[in-house]
This record gives C-alpha cells, sequence and structure tokens, in this order.
C-alpha cells in the first residue's frame, strides 16, 4: 500500500505502527515527526497534484480544520482521502491513532498504540488545582494567538495534569487571546506556547499590563516551543504522554506556591 500524509499526526502514527515504508509522500511539517527524509508533496495547507501523479498513493491523510480545503482538491484530482477530524478531546486522539492504523493495515499495531497512550493519560495529582492560562503563538500576527476553550484536548490535558484551564467555563473550542482578560482571571500559571522560530521578548508582560497578576508576580510564567519533545499543539504519539508529563511538572511547581 502507497500512502501519503499532509497530516504530522497522521505521520506520526504511521512511524509507530510500522507503516513508515509505505509513506510515500509528506509534507514539510511531518518530516521532524517521522525522523528520515521523504519526499515532501506540500506544507501545511498546499499540496502538489503532480507529485501525487507521479507517486500515486492509495490513501492521502489530511488533518481537519486547516486541511479541509485540500480534501476537496485531493479528490477532485481522483485520490482518496482520510480527513482526521481536530480533536475535541484526547479520545478523539485515540479513535485517530486507530482510524490511521486501521486503513494502513495496521489494526492491531494500532490498537497496542492507543492502549499504551491512554495508559499514560492517566490522572496526575498536584493537590490544590491552579488556575492556569495558555496562548498558542502560531504565527507572527495577533489574530494567530489563540486560547483553548471547553471542548478541546488541551482543555483535558490541563485538567489531568492537575490544573484549572482558565477559559474551560467561559468558551468553547479555540478563540484569538484578548489580554484584557488575564487581569481579570489572574491565573496561577501562565504558559506561552510558540512556534519554534517565534521569539519571545521579556517585555511582552509589562506591554500587556499583567505586571499585577498573580502568575506574573510569583514568577510562574512558562515560555515553551514546539519541538519533539514537548508540544502541546501536536495531536501524535510521540510528544503527547511527553507534553502531559511536562504540563504536569510546571503545574505541580505552581500549585506548591498556592499553599
Amino acid at each position: 500500500m502507497r500512502l501519503a500524509s499532509l497530516s504530522p499526526t497522521a505521520s506520526d502514527i504511521l512511524k509507530h505502527v510500522g507503516a513508515l515504508d509505505e509513506l510515500v509522500g509528506v509534507s514539510s511539517y511531518c518530516i521532524p515527526f517521522i525522523g528520515e527524509r521523504k519526499r515532501v508533496i506540500g506544507s501545511y495547507t498546499t499540496i502538489s497534484i503532480r507529485a501525487l501523479r507521479e507517486l500515486e498513493p492509495d490513501v492521502v491523510f489530511l488533518e481537519g480544520s486547516v486541511q479541509d480545503g485540500l480534501k476537496e482538491v485531493v479528490e477532485g484530482a481522483g485520490f482518496r482521502t482520510v480527513l482526521l477530524p481536530f480533536p475535541r478531546s484526547l479520545g478523539t486522539i485515540l479513535d485517530d491513532v486507530i482510524l490511521v492504523g486501521t486503513v494502513a493495515g495496521r489494526y492491531a499495531e494500532s490498537r497496542e498504540l492507543a492502549a499504551r497512550m491512554r495508559e499514560g493519560m492517566r490522572q496526575r495529582e498536584v493537590g490544590r488545582r491552579p488556575l492556569v492560562y495558555v496562548e498558542f503563538w502560531l504565527g507572527r500576527g495577533e489574530e494567530d494567538r489563540v486560547v483553548p476553550g471547553a471542548l478541546t484536548y488541551v482543555d483535558e490535558m490541563i485538567y489531568l495534569a492537575g490544573g484549572r484551564n482558565a477559559f474551560s467555563d467561559v468558551l468553547w473550542g479555540f478563540r484569538r487571546a484578548d489580554p484584557a482578560d488575564v487581569p481579570r482571571l489572574d491565573p496561577d500559571l501562565i504558559i506561552f506556547h510558540l512556534d519554534p522560530w517565534l521569539k519571545f521578548d521579556a517585555e511582552e508582560l509589562d506591554r500587556r499590563g499583567w505586571s499585577g497578576v498573580r502568575a506574573v508576580r510569583r514568577g510562574a510564567v512558562r515560555v515553551v516551543r514546539e519541538s519533539t519533545e514537548v508540544n502541546l499543539a501536536h495531536h501524535g504519539p510521540s510528544t503527547l504522554v511527553r507534553s502531559l508529563d511536562w504540563l504536569h511538572s510546571v503545574i505541580k511547581e505552581a500549585s506548591a506556591t498556592l499553599y
């Protein structure tokens, strides 16, 4: 079977279920998660139909939400697609593991992988739950900075790691970040999650008028960049449990200051 994937999540899963040899084309964003070079057939939002015709994959994996528009393009060129839904929960991520593995002819392997990941998603205890504000920087513009509310896998990760998402009772899904929300919410922990090529200015907090926020006063501000070790923006098996462990460690530190 010949497989192509623009989805870093799907590519990561294919690696972990032993289907990497069948993967003939990927996006540039998939490379860090598969650990070897493959022919790049597109980016996160574009695809080369010419490359697809040269490779002739049986299936093209796409990632929901950002790649919804590519589904029609790829299918219009005569190729079968599997569009992974953007996960609202960790359960959806496990479903994706089994879906991708099954399509690739690795059902048993995907079931075992999902079971291992489920075990790693156990509840972590910290004592009193701190209020946690997480802001994703997906690009350079203000419009590229978003926060997670309820019905997001990030909300569930924060809960399992021992915290309370600052927006879990306020909104559903992801929305554009509004710095004016933070003084009102007064979180115990602030996490900035950045694309690896973005820079974080140490004066950002002052510019936002957050000097009086509890997390800032107590030094409970963490800046983490996407990587293959810790990555709250990636939904694949390479980073999910390790990201949950990291999240637990910083939440535990913040929890210790509440007493």
